[in-house]
């Protein structure tokens, strides 16, 4: 189970990594950039490493320092947001290449629910593929959710022989862009087990007035 975090938004400090813990969380993913991955994703790695949480850079194309981070043994996900996923197979290739020895996966997308996503292509390529399945942004409901889940699962089951357990579904925790009210416990641990027996695991995305114009 994982969770993003914007430390621009929520700061490291500000978080109580043992409440994640005894939440669930296994893994958080930090959202750096080129000029600040060192210091955010060091006092990250610290705290969660204390608690027994395993730390992941959450980073846009153009970050530079993916093999630094893999080097301070962390993971890597690249957030790749796009109608055009061939464009971008090289960056993913040479942050793979970059982060040998150390998780590398790649949010995208739901692939049939926005476009044609390239999930053959880009699974090779990483440990994990991330689909971003926001029910309220599709408007879809549980139903839905599952079947894609399964669609994903039946579609890449060769990738589950050659490169088992790539899907980790990403789920957000609000109900919408335009409605930012906290799901409840009850519809969100709905949309979790809708999908974990067809995954190799879930993400959670918590709202936040974030604002990512201009990371480099």
């Amino acid at each position: 189970m994982g969770y993003y975090i914007n430390p621009n938004v929520t700061p490291i400090s500000e978080i109580d990594f043992n409440a994640l813990k005894s939440a669930g969380i296994t893994d958080i993913y930090v959202l750096v950039t080129n000029k600040n991955y060192s210091p955010v994703l060091s006092e990250a790695q610290q705290k969660s490493n204390a608690v027994g949480i395993r730390t992941n850079a959450w980073v846009y194309p153009g970050f530079n320092y993916a093999s630094k981070v893999a080097q301070m043994n962390i993971g890597v996900q690249l957030d790749v947001e796009t109608y055009n996923m061939p464009k971008y197979l090289l960056q993913i290739l040479a942050m793979r290449l970059d982060t040998y020895g150390e998780t590398f996966s790649v949010t995208v997308k739901p692939d049939g629910w926005d476009g044609t996503q390239y999930y053959y292509l880009i699974a090779p390529l990483c440990d994990y593929i991330v689909p971003q399945l926001y029910v309220g942004e599709y408007q879809k409901g549980i139903t839905n959710l599952t079947n894609r889940i399964i669609i994903y699962n039946q579609i890449y089951n060769i990738y589950n022989i050659l490169f088992p357990g790539k899907i980790v579904a990403g789920l957000e925790t609000y109900q919408s862009d335009k409605n930012a009210t906290p799901k409840n416990a009850t519809t969100l641990s709905a949309e979790i087990k809708a999908v974990q027996p067809y995954t190799h695991g879930v993400i959670l995305f918590r709202y936040g007035l974030s604002n990512f114009n201009g990371l480099e």
